[in-house]
């Protein structure tokens, strides 16, 4: 325990009497406000809407109030809750599917008048600590509860693509089949899974949709469909290459302020960062996030309580699942899906289940 990297002091060790406010782990908290702030700027640039910054503005303050709750809240008190929460949340996957947003052209959101949110985003945020919970509730976990969070997890992916949203449902698939993993299913059904899906493949393919297979193949020849199909990636390309070492500068991103970039507020907000401050912003970004995986990693290697250990690596592998994919995506190395890049695209669903994702972490690191 000396030598446990979680430390905040210059010695990198815990004092086992310090006091729980001296175990908050402020790299987490300063790694995030920076995070967010900038995810601020870049809207404001890629959108020119001062409405939409500010709205994003309201939905950071209101999720970085329930992150510092979160955080200092006693997760052991919580966890009969954190057991029994998943069921309301299947419930409102039922809903959004029978009465979806009229503004809406998939069945993702649910219209409460003054905002909208996506029941998918919550669910990939509970599903995980609801399973560890479920896990973890004995002291030694059977192998029929794992195979019902299994169940389950594929009903919940099964609920998420028929919306249709086959990003977001791959994300919930990760969120469920991770606590399993980590709780130590055997190997053998794991590797026994993965081959099947192998086998599976042509299946799959034929059950997506058209616009879905489109996107795929557009990947492997963008420049085929330059006008249509390809226009996404094509552009982002653009915007990601002609920013150079330093960038353009903020708001002379040319791309995105002639908006030949889609969706730039959102899903693309990295090519927008990537050609107004060039390749040193996105290593400046990239260095940001490796601290912040990194220290939320850590609470999960270090944690002596396997309830903490799941939640904390499983919330921690989703967020940088969310990272890289839509980084591969914005830069051509993976199908174009809507996925927005954490703490930075605009979304205040998204935004606020992010810090809520950090503010469980957070409150699970004061044990370590």
């Amino acid at each position: 325990m000396k030598n446990n990297p979680l430390s905040f002091s210059v010695n990198l060790r815990i004092n086992k009497n310090q006091n729980q406010s001296s175990q908050f782990d402020y790299w987490i908290l300063l790694s995030v406000v920076l995070l967010c702030s900038f995810g601020l700027a870049m809207i404001y640039s890629s959108s020119n809407s001062l409405e939409m910054t500010i709205r994003q503005g309201i939905y950071f303050l209101a999720g970085l109030i329930g992150m510092l709750i979160l955080a200092f809240s006693n997760h052991r008190k919580m966890e009969v809750f954190y057991l029994h929460s998943f069921w309301p949340v299947l419930l409102l996957l039922f809903f959004v599917l029978l009465f979806p947003s009229e503004n809406s052209e998939t069945k993702r959101w649910i219209d409460l008048g003054l905002f909208t949110f996506q029941p998918s985003e919550l669910m990939r945020f509970i599903l995980p600590i609801s399973a560890a919970s479920f896990l973890t509730r004995n002291l030694e976990t059977k192998i029929k509860d794992m195979w019902l969070v299994i169940i389950l997890t594929f009903f919940c992916f099964y609920l998420v693509a028929i919306q249709p949203d086959l990003g977001t449902s791959l994300i919930i698939l990760l969120a469920g089949l991770l606590p399993v993993i980590i709780a130590g299913f055997p190997w053998i059904y794991i590797f026994l899974g993965g081959f099947i899906t192998i086998l599976f493949l042509p299946i799959i393919w034929i059950s997506l949709y058209e616009y879905q297979k489109q996107r795929i193949l557009t990947l492997f020849n963008p420049e085929a469909d330059i006008y249509g199909a390809g226009w996404n990636i094509v552009q982002s390309k653009i915007a990601v290459g002609s920013g150079g070492l330093f960038g353009k500068g903020f708001l002379n991103g040319s791309q995105s302020q002639l908006n030949f970039i889609p969706e730039s507020h959102s899903d693309f907000i990295f090519s927008v960062v990537a050609e107004e401050f060039g390749l040193l912003g996105v290593c400046i970004l990239f260095l940001i996030y490796g601290i912040l995986i990194y220290r939320l990693l850590l609470v999960s290697i270090y944690s002596p309580n396997k309830f903490a250990k799941i939640v904390s690596g499983t919330l921690s592998i989703i967020l940088l699942a969310y990272i890289s994919i839509n980084i591969s995506m914005v830069i051509g190395l993976l199908p174009v899906v809507g996925m927005p890049l954490p703490f930075l695209s605009q979304g205040g669903t998204a935004l606020i289940v992010n810090l809520l994702t950090i503010g469980i972490i957070l409150s699970l690191r004061k044990e370590v």
